[in-house]
């Protein structure tokens, strides 16, 4: 499979993961049902919302650099740079899904499924490219 379609696809997924940290910014509705997920309650007291709010907001902003590392990542041609950049993305998303995967192996409060989910098919994608993806 060629790295960039990898990169493309991974890319997407990424999108896809951040949306509803995003969503939850502007909607209540979808704040409401993240929090419902992770804490088990409708609402938090002011400063458990500021610190949700703040969260999402510091999480989102990450995940959409690493969005843009990926997309950039597609401009290079050299294959086994792409390699190396695949590995070093795989190692990056495996610790953004490393305190679900903990959690959910503890059995506490986690990330929703589809998410979790999304980001393990990133995860495979990257560590195929990083050994045998091409140009």
């Amino acid at each position: 499979m060629k790295l960039k379609t990898i990169f493309w696809i991974t890319a997407i997924l990424t999108l896809l993961q951040v949306a509803p940290l995003f969503g939850a910014l502007f909607s209540e509705g979808i704040k409401e049902a993240l929090i419902e997920d992770a804490f088990g309650v409708s609402t938090l007291s002011p400063d458990g919302m500021l610190m949700f709010e703040t969260f999402a907001l510091v999480l989102g902003c990450v995940v959409l650099g690493v969005f843009f590392l990926i997309i950039g990542a597609t401009s290079i041609k050299d294959l086994h740079a792409l390699r190396r950049i695949s590995f070093l993305l795989f190692v990056v998303m495996g610790f953004l899904a490393l305190p679900d995967l903990i959690n959910a192996i503890n059995g506490d409060p986690t990330a929703p499924l589809p998410v979790i989910m999304l980001n393990m098919i990133a995860l495979i994608l990257l560590l195929y490219g990083s050994k045998r993806g091409a140009v």
